[in-house]
């Protein structure tokens, strides 16, 4: 299984929706030529897929979609190759900006390609495929996701301070109480009578 990590500048939903986009994969995807929902909708998908890469695999996949988290994805038909599958994993980025993209790919290309070769075409592949990705997303989607926190002003990324409604201090003949702007006076804990504004 080969893996990858792809950080990218845009929201999660905005890079779920472009993973989950399949007819649009021509646009995006390094090699991909065609691309055609089958059959399914919802969270289960069969494509077609056209890829050239060192040849031109017509390959049929099935996409699993869990909305927001992840996308599996396994070759349900192909002559070119006997296995494909892989997954996309989202999380958000640690400093809150951006996406955090785990792939995986595995591939298995049969008894006549040796598993280095398969697996040095898979890395690149991944990795293209991430920095495609990556640019395709900050073209396209994430211009709203950048104004958007453009637009929010410094002060109000920070956290405010909770207003301050009741304040007790004990003095030498009893206690001083300020409310809401106001000032009291309580002589005594026991008596507990009240002054008028100080």
């Amino acid at each position: 299984m080969i893996k990858a990590v792809i950080n990218i500048e845009s929201p999660r939903h905005h890079v779920f929706s472009i993973l989950t986009d399949y007819p649009r994969y021509k646009e995006w995807l390094p090699g991909c030529e065609r691309s055609v929902v089958v059959s399914g909708g919802g969270d289960a998908v069969e494509t077609e897929i056209v890829i050239r890469s060192m040849k031109k695999m017509k390959l049929g996949l099935r996409f699993e979609a869990y909305p927001i988290r992840a996308l599996n994805f396994r070759m349900t038909s192909g002559r070119d190759i006997r296995a494909y599958s892989g997954s996309y994993r989202l999380m958000d980025a640690a400093d809150g900006n951006g996406t955090v993209v785990i792939a995986e790919m595995e591939i298995d290309a049969g008894a006549m390609v040796p598993k280095f070769m398969v697996d040095r075409i898979a890395k690149k592949s991944i990795d293209d495929t991430g920095v495609a990705l990556r640019q395709y997303a900050r073209t396209v989607l994430s211009k709203p996701f950048a104004e958007a926190r453009a637009a929010v002003p410094a002060a109000a990324a920070r956290p405010r301070r909770a207003k301050r409604i009741l304040q007790v201090v004990k003095t030498p003949t009893g206690y001083r109480l300020w409310m809401m702007g106001q000032t009291y006076f309580v002589k005594s804990l026991t008596g507990a009578s009240l002054g008028g504004p100080f």
